[in-house]
């Protein structure tokens, strides 16, 4: 795993918390789906960031 997929990991489980945290405070309904919005959208990077590092173990375990 590269460092730079250690630090977007990390500053993407940063951000999609903020989202959770943003959505519990929420006073109205424009910040709570806001920091759903901004959770749920993190989540698929992270999901993202975890293809694309075992797919390139995949290839260069296949060689």
């Amino acid at each position: 795993m590269s460092p730079s997929t250690v630090v977007f990991g990390a500053f993407g489980v940063a951000f999609a918390l903020l989202g959770l945290f943003m959505a519990a405070a929420a006073r109205d309904s424009g910040f709570y789906v806001s920091g759903l919005i901004l959770f749920v959208s993190f989540v698929l990077f992270l999901f993202k960031l975890l293809q694309h590092h075992f797919d390139a173990d995949d290839a260069s375990t296949s060689d």
